[in-house]
């Protein structure tokens, strides 16, 4: 880690660099000079694990292209600047240093945001850098800050069909994490929907396998009033009601029989009085489903359980 007589030096060589591209009398500012220079000021502070030095290097030389009328260098810089913002961020929480309050993660969304601008409207890297950024106030844990960023990449990404149903299926996670059911829900039909009007393939089943599993789950949780539930909701639980496996959902997901009957038996007990079998079934359950469904199987067997 760089000392702080280091991040005086590099304040001086950022000025220097400033200072050469004032306007002066009859002297037009070097351009093309200042952002190869800030350029080499970011790569080094990046190997000095300078991160927010770098950060300001990499927004100096995005300005000096946009200039130049270099878009796609001036996008490049904005997005390196963007991942040293935030890279800043994470250390300073990690260390446990409380500054102006998340300085460098606004700094890095504004960046960002101003680098998607500059991206061509039908581009996927737009979609890609907004789920970039989901991801990260994931792991710092600043998920009330997600969802527009995850509704950015959503409308993004419509007409990419299967890039628009990787996005759905993090919006659901997210809505499942923080506890809205309905949304979550609502969420899962509707990729179910997309999925239905498309050429099936191996990806497009799988996903389409978790979203019945997850719909069954979160039905049983949220326990909708058998008068008031819609008619497609309502199909979902009957399927497994009475036994209805020939269900075009079932047959193009591909549900094992296994699966098939456990789910039943999760229907039909959490349906009746006796719940004293559904912590067994859950270890049955076990072998079929990713960490994210034992966690809302879980939400389930304790709310029928305790």
């Amino acid at each position: 880690m760089a000392n702080e007589g280091s991040g005086c030096n590099i304040l001086e060589r950022y000025r220097n660099i400033s200072n050469k591209l004032k306007k002066r009398f009859l002297r037009k500012p070097n351009e093309m000079e200042g952002a190869e220079s800030f350029a080499s000021l970011g790569r080094y502070c990046e190997s000095q694990d300078l991160n927010s030095y770098a950060a300001l290097s990499w927004t100096a030389a995005s300005r000096c292209e946009g200039i130049l009328g270099n878009t796609v260098g001036e996008t490049a810089y904005l997005v390196r600047a963007t991942r040293q913002f935030l890279k800043s961020e994470k250390n300073d929480i990690h260390i446990g240093f409380v500054s102006v309050p998340t300085e460098n993660l606004q700094a890095g969304l504004n960046s960002c945001m101003l680098a998607c601008t500059k991206y061509p409207k039908d581009s996927i890297l737009q979609t890609g850098l907004y789920l970039e950024l989901v991801d990260f106030l994931k792991e710092i844990g600043k998920i009330e800050l997600m969802q527009p960023y995850l509704k950015g990449a959503i409308q993004l990404s419509q007409g990419k069909h299967d890039t628009n149903i990787h996005c759905l299926e993090k919006f659901a996670l997210h809505f499942i994490s923080i506890g809205d059911y309905v949304s979550a829900l609502q969420t899962y039909q509707e990729i179910m929907r997309i999925i239905d009007r498309l050429p099936k393939n191996g990806y497009r089943c799988d996903i389409l396998l978790k979203c019945e599993i997850n719909s069954v789950f979160l039905l049983l949780i949220l326990r909708p009033n058998t008068l008031n539930i819609a008619p497609n909701l309502a199909k979902i639980l009957e399927k497994y009601t009475w036994g209805d496996k020939s269900d075009n959902i079932l047959q193009a997901c591909k549900m094992s029989e296994m699966l098939f009957i456990l789910l039943q038996s999760l229907v039909v007990i959490c349906q009746s009085l006796d719940k004293s079998s559904l912590e067994d079934l859950e270890v049955e359950f076990w072998p079929f489903l990713s960490s994210e469904q034992k966690n809302l199987l879980r939400v389930l067997i304790k709310l029928y359980c305790h």
